[in-house]
């Protein structure tokens, strides 16, 4: 190709990049103008997500405060005697001990306080000895049905239940009909332990005031995953608490289609203030035992709802509108009054940069023309002004380098260089480069060279600074360095534990059997502790017959199993050592939980002091430091 073509293109390669570069420019304006509409969209639908929500938590929670109220009139309107008459007409005794609603109050009819349709109650055995309970039970009752039939519109159910496993909830639209309260529930039946009933507790909800749940499956249908949300309003007499109001969201009432408009690009998520999924598109189903896998999110292994917990860990008091980069998009995050909620409004970022990119094909049209355009008159104005001088030059480089090679100054080429002006121009300075290069690669190549030994040496050394000689496990700098990097990585919720074991009586192994021995036995323990452990855990020598392992994620019941383990391993298979001799070995045991506030010298000091206390307790034992200490002998 000649100099003038060589040029040309050249021109032509410069022309593009200016235009790539205005392309960029236009991109990153677009990019821009892009990201603050979508930021704009997504606050605004973000809000009118917190507003219909707020809104719906506002009336949920007027319905309760009017059901408490009406409860205390209708509690004070009955008397004891009356009280007693309508509780054993509309919860007759069953077989099994328990008091149910009667089938009327579902199916409709009349009943002694009035035609009833959509009710269910269920009440424990010998509720009814205390008539404070039985007048509780049927205000309730009264309340629940005349509230719950003028909201069934809008709330999907209304309930009162006690500490004592006692429920009355009108629920008409369920599809199993109440059959759980009204037949099949066990006499046993109690759910204290639920999260709806949790959370109404006194030390639970000291402020008093209604509280929404977490995501989780309702107990008339345990096995259907029917998922549901409640809002809890506790009521309290004489300072003790007597009862609750509640009301159930279904999962599919949350956030159904089109609940919550906007485009589909956009997702809208709710997160609880404890960390429970409350509703995403992507994890959240009905009916799907899966579901339940991604409800907690302080502790999930899926990076998408770990760096949306982040989020609202960070932002979620003062609210957020922004990239986030772990979740590769755009984020509203708001928190919703009255239920301990958050709501997130989020946009991929590929979808904005999909709509910034749309401009750069019409652009690259243009400059093709334009390029071509300009390539055809550069390429003839280049062989008038370049191209004759150039071949000029190229001659006269060629008859210089002839007579410097006539001369023994450079040895010419066997095969010289065909083409260009340009071509053979440079290849008379590459002969006289030639050997110049030579030099230089012969140079570069012994550095690299003794670089490359040093590095190994470095590595060796690194190994031998890190690993104990004679076990081939961390050595005492290496283990607690460990330590400390991990104690750095704990935050709430987290758990590790560290276990220090030493060898019984390692000297009169030493004084009987020699060194050799028992340098044997002690690489023979470290290999065989080794194989205990779980990845993640470490093992470290700290000198001498004393070793320290890190159990990784373990809280105190697990760690405690794991050093057993590890003890009734070493105890229990003897060790073969130099000599062809066997020794049984034991070893004492010494386990400290973490706690916050812990260092790694108070963690180690308090395992080394449980190890101290497992030797006086008779060795071959495990002492832990945590809440209950105990001692385990070797059977």
């Amino acid at each position: 190709m000649s100099v003038s073509s060589r040029t040309a293109w050249s021109l032509a390669i410069g022309f593009t990049l200016v235009i790539a570069a205005t392309a960029l420019v236009a991109f990153w304006q677009e990019r821009a103008r892009a990201i603050d509409e979508s930021l704009g969209r997504l606050d605004q639908r973000n809000s009118k997500v917190v507003e219909e929500l707020a809104q719906r938590f506002d009336r949920i929670e007027k319905t309760q405060a009017r059901t408490i109220e009406l409860f205390l009139v209708e509690r004070a309107a009955l008397s004891p005697e009356k009280a007693q008459q309508l509780f054993n007409a509309l919860y007759p005794r069953r077989p099994d001990g328990t008091r149910r609603s009667t089938d009327a109050m579902f199916e409709g009819g009349a009943t002694p306080i009035g035609m009833t349709q959509g009710m269910a109650g269920f009440i424990p055995a010998r509720a009814d000895r205390d008539p404070e309970a039985v007048r509780d039970i049927v205000a309730a009752t009264l309340a629940v049905r005349r509230l719950g039939d003028g909201s069934r519109f809008e709330l999907e159910s209304l309930y009162y239940f006690t500490p004592r496993n006692e429920i009355v909830i009108f629920a008409p639209n369920r599809a199993d009909r109440l059959e759980f309260y009204r037949h099949t529930a066990p006499a046993s039946f109690a759910f204290q332990d639920r999260e709806f009933a949790t959370i109404a507790t006194v030390a639970a909800n000291p402020a008093r005031q209604m509280r929404c749940t977490g995501l989780q499956s309702l107990i008339s249908l345990k096995y259907q995953e029917v998922w549901t949300t409640g809002c809890m309003t506790p009521l309290d007499r004489d300072a003790r608490h007597i009862g609750t109001f509640g009301t159930s969201m279904p999962l599919d009432e949350i956030a159904p289609a089109g609940r919550f408009g906007g485009s589909q690009e956009e997702q809208v998520i709710l997160i609880s203030r404890e960390g429970r999924l409350i509703y995403h598109p992507g994890y959240t189903r009905q009916n799907s035992r899966k579901t339940e896998e991604y409800l907690d999110i302080t502790t999930t292994d899926q990076p998408e709802l770990a760096a949306l917990w982040k989020l609202v860990r960070q932002h979620g008091a003062k609210g957020f509108v922004g990239r986030a980069q772990a979740l590769n998009g755009y984020v509203a995050l708001r928190q919703v009054p009255g239920a301990g909620w958050y709501a997130l409004t989020v946009k991929p970022e590929q979808l904005i940069m999909a709509r910034a990119l749309a401009p750069i094909p019409r652009i690259a049209a243009m400059a093709a023309i334009a390029l071509t355009v300009c390539l055809l008159i550069v390429t003839l104005v280049l062989r008038q002004l370049v191209a004759k001088p150039l071949r000029r030059l190229s001659r006269e480089a060629e008859r210089i380098t002839r007579e410097l090679a006539a001369e023994a100054m450079l040895e010419m080429p066997e095969n010289e260089r065909s083409g260009n002006e340009v071509a053979q121009l440079v290849a008379r300075f590459e002969t006289m480069a030639s050997a110049i290069r030579t030099s230089h690669a012969g140079l570069e190549q012994r550095v690299a060279e003794r670089t490359s030994a040093l590095n190994e040496a470095n590595d060796k050394l690194r190994i031998l600074s890190e690993l104990d000689p004679l076990t081939g496990v961390a050595n005492r700098r290496k283990i607690m360095a460990e330590l400390e990097t991990r104690l750095d990585r704990m935050g709430p919720g987290s758990a590790l534990a560290v276990l220090v074991l030493d060898v019984d009586r390692f000297k009169a192994i030493n004084d009987r059997h020699g060194h050799v021995a028992g340098d044997d036995a002690l690489r023979a323990l470290a290999t065989r502790v080794q194989s205990l452990l779980r990845p993640g855990d470490a093992l470290g020598r700290m000198g001498g017959e004393e070793f320290m392992i890190i159990l990784d994620r373990a809280r105190p019941v697990v760690a405690d199993a794991i050093a057993e383990r590890v003890r009734a391993a070493i105890a229990r298979q003897p060790f073969q050592v130099h000599g062809d001799v066997t020794l049984k070995i034991t070893a004492s045991f010494g386990l400290a939980a973490w706690v916050p506030g812990d260092s790694a010298k108070a963690l180690y000091a308090r395992a080394d002091e449980a190890l101290y206390e497992a030797k006086a307790a008779g060795r071959n034992c495990v002492i832990a430091s945590f809440a209950s200490q105990h001692n385990r002998n070797a059977a």
